[in-house]
C-alpha cells in the first residue's frame, strides 16, 4: 500500500511538474512573440549609435528616448512592443548633417532618417551605406519591404531638395535663390507624386496606410484625395492603428464641416481631473484653440486669445486643447501667463480623447468658431487674424 501511494505521489509531483514546464513555456512564447528584432548593417555608420523615440505607455508623454549601439557598422537590437509601429532613427554625424550658412541651425531631412515598422514577433534586417544621407532600407516582412521600395524612389529626391536649401542659404544673389526655390518646389511636387502614386497602387500594404495618415497631418492630401484614397483600401486592414487612425480623420473631415455641430467633448482629460461637457458652454459663441508650447504661433497669439476672453466674457467662452505637452509644462506655462480659460489635453493613440484626430487637425494653431447653438461657423489652420476678425464681426453684432 505504501509503494502504491509513494508511486501516485511521485506521478502526481511529475504531472505537476510537466504542467508547471508547459505554463512556462507558453509563458515564454507569448513574452517571445511580443519583441521584435532589429539587426544589420550600415556602411559608413561606424560606431556611430541609432537614436530613437520609443513608445512607452509608463512614461507621462507616453514615450522614451532610446538608442542602438553600433559597433564596425554593425547592429542588433530587441525590445518588446504591444502593436505595430512606424519607428524612426536619426543619427548624430556631421557628415550628413544640412548645416546652413553661419553654421548657426540645420534642415531637417526625412531622408536623414532611417525608418522601419516593427510590431510584435517582427524581425527586421537593415542594410545600406551613408552617403550625404541615409541611403539604407529594410527588409524581412511585406510590410518593411514595401516601405524600402518607397524610400528607394523618394529619398534620393529628399535629399536633393534639402541640399537645395542648404546651398540657397550660401547663395548671396536673388536670381540664384529664386530658381533654387523654383527647383525646390519642383521636387517637392514629384516627392509628392511619388507618395501619392504609391498609395493608389497599394491598397493593401501597411506603408499605405502609414503615408496617408501622415500627408493627412501635414495637409500634403485634400480632404477629397483623402476620401477617395480611404474607400479603396482593403478592408481586412481596418484593425491596424495606421488605418484607424486614417478613419478618425475621415470622421473628423466629415463632422467638421461649416454649419455641423461640433463633435462632442465630453472628457477628464482636464487640468484638475474634473469632467468637462462642451455642450455647458451653449448659448455662447465658443473658440476652440489647438495649442502647445513648442509652437511659436500659437504662444505668439496667446495674448491676443487671452484679449478676447476678457473683451467677450459674457458672450464668448475658450476652449484651449494642447497637444504634445506634459500637463507639467502646459500647466506651468498658463500659470506664468495666467491663462485662466478651460483647458482639455489631447492624448494620443485610440484614446476617445484623441482630438486632433477626432477633429482632422493637420497644424498648429487651429481654431474653430462655434455659433451659440454648437454649430461649426468656421475653422482656420495656421496663425493669422482672420479668426479674431470673425469673432470681432459675429460679438459686435449681439
Amino acid at each position: 500500500m505504501k509503494k502504491v501511494f509513494k508511486l501516485s505521489l511521485f506521478l502526481f509531483a511529475l504531472t505537476f511538474f510537466v504542467a508547471c514546464n508547459k505554463k512556462e513555456v507558453k509563458t515564454e512564447k507569448k513574452e517571445q512573440n511580443n519583441t521584435f528584432t532589429i539587426s544589420g548593417e550600415i556602411k559608413g555608420l561606424g560606431n556611430n549609435n541609432l537614436y530613437f523615440r520609443m513608445p512607452d505607455d509608463s512614461q507621462e508623454k507616453k514615450f522614451r528616448y532610446d538608442s542602438i549601439l553600433v559597433k564596425n557598422d554593425k547592429f542588433s537590437f530587441t525590445e518588446k512592443i504591444e502593436k505595430p509601429e512606424m519607428l524612426q532613427f536619426w543619427v548624430q554625424m556631421k557628415s550628413i548633417e544640412k548645416t546652413v550658412a553661419g553654421g548657426m541651425g540645420y534642415f531637417p531631412s526625412k531622408s536623414n532618417n532611417l525608418m522601419l515598422f516593427v510590431f510584435p514577433g517582427a524581425a527586421v534586417k537593415v542594410s545600406g551605406e551613408i552617403l550625404d544621407f541615409v541611403n539604407a532600407y529594410p527588409s524581412g516582412d511585406q510590410a518593411n519591404d514595401d516601405l524600402a521600395r518607397l524610400h528607394k524612389k523618394l529619398y534620393p529626391i529628399l535629399n536633393e531638395s534639402v541640399n537645395l536649401m542648404v546651398k540657397a542659404t550660401f547663395d548671396k544673389e536673388k536670381n540664384t535663390e529664386i530658381e533654387s526655390q523654383k527647383q525646390i518646389s519642383t521636387l517637392g511636387e514629384k516627392a509628392n507624386e511619388i507618395r501619392k502614386d504609391f498609395i493608389n497602387k497599394n491598397p493593401s500594404s501597411i506603408a499605405s496606410l502609414w503615408y496617408t495618415s501622415d500627408m493627412m497631418m501635414r495637409s500634403q492630401l485634400s480632404n477629397e484625395e483623402a476620401l477617395v484614397i480611404f474607400d479603396k483600401f482593403d478592408k481586412e486592414l481596418n484593425d491596424n492603428p495606421f488605418y484607424k487612425d486614417i478613419a478618425k480623420r475621415i470622421q473628423g473631415i466629415n463632422a467638421t464641416k461649416e454649419g455641423q455641430i461640433v463633435p462632442a467633448i465630453i472628457t477628464s482629460s482636464t487640468v484638475d481631473g474634473i469632467e468637462f461637457d462642451l455642450t455647458s458652454y451653449r448659448g455662447k459663441y465658443v473658440m476652440i484653440d489647438f495649442w502647445g508650447t513648442w509652437c511659436g504661433p500659437c504662444i505668439a497669439e496667446m495674448p491676443k486669445v487671452s484679449e478676447y476672453a476678457k473683451k467677450y466674457k459674457d458672450k464668448l467662452e475658450i476652449l484651449g486643447v494642447n497637444s504634445g505637452d506634459s500637463k507639467k509644462k502646459m500647466t506651468d506655462f498658463l500659470e506664468k501667463h495666467n491663462y485662466k480659460w478651460q483647458q482639455v489635453i489631447n492624448v494620443k493613440g485610440e484614446s476617445a480623447d484623441n482630438f486632433v484626430l477626432k477633429f482632422n487637425v493637420t497644424g498648429f494653431p487651429t481654431k474653430f468658431i462655434i455659433d451659440p447653438e454648437g454649430k461649426i461657423v468656421k475653422k482656420y489652420t495656421g496663425s493669422g487674424e482672420e479668426a479674431f476678425e470673425l469673432l470681432e464681426e459675429l460679438l459686435k453684432s449681439i
